[in-house]
């Protein structure tokens, strides 16, 4: 799908990190913005961050885990295409993230699922999945936009807590720039692509699960 002035995206999570990157990715390309997210007066915000550079840019106040919510973003919206941001962990299985990697691992099924729909039906919709590895986010400070119904303290002793995330932070070294995550994303939107990968040095994790597949399927045989 080629990107152009006067088509229109909508992007969720749009106030900061990977959301916020896509947005102005997306928008010095010509395409006009709809900027989604939880935070109103972040997204209020951004919105004028980007109109002030001559953008055209429209914010939604929208929490994605509200089904009227998302709804209501959708009648307001008429898209073309779906990416929907996974993350390497939705390939692969690193330890002490066990909710995590479920979630992500369920985006990547959901969106292979999706895309087979669309396409049985001829759908001019067509679906891309993000797994990249470490960009600059604010995804360590996510608890602030957790509801109060599901807070909950953790259970992880302090020391061990903080060995875990340094044990991360090691491993995952220096995060990708989200602009540059941003232009990997809209390059894999123009050439169509599902599966979008954009941290060529972990491919060995991604190449790793799929030998054990393969291994696994070969004593099914």
């Amino acid at each position: 799908m080629k990107l152009e002035k006067g088509q229109v995206a909508v992007v969720t999570g749009a106030v900061s990190g990977i959301g916020f990157a896509l947005a102005e990715a997306l928008c010095a390309r010509g395409v006009s913005v709809v900027l989604a997210d939880v935070e109103a007066t972040a997204l209020e915000t951004a919105q004028t961050s980007l109109n002030a550079r001559g953008f055209v840019v429209h914010a939604h106040a929208c929490d994605v885990a509200d089904a009227a919510a998302v709804d209501g973003l959708a009648d307001a919206v008429l898209a073309r295409f779906v990416v929907n941001v996974s993350s390497l962990a939705g390939l692969t299985a690193p330890p002490f993230l066990g909710p995590y990697v479920a979630s992500k691992h369920a985006v990547v099924g959901l969106s292979e699922s999706l895309a087979a729909e669309l396409a049985l039906i001829r759908s001019a919709i067509r679906v891309s999945v993000v797994c990249p590895g470490h960009v600059q986010s604010r995804i360590a400070e996510s608890e602030r936009n957790r509801p109060a119904a599901f807070a909950a303290a953790s259970k992880t002793p302090a020391d061990m807590l903080a060995r875990i995330r340094a044990g991360f932070e090691q491993a995952l070294g220096e995060p990708m720039p989200a602009p540059a995550l941003a232009e990997r994303v809209l390059a894999g939107i123009e050439a169509d692509d599902f599966l979008i990968l954009t941290h060529a040095d972990l491919n060995g994790q991604v190449r790793a699960r799929l030998a054990s597949i393969e291994r696994a399927a070969r004593k099914a045989a």
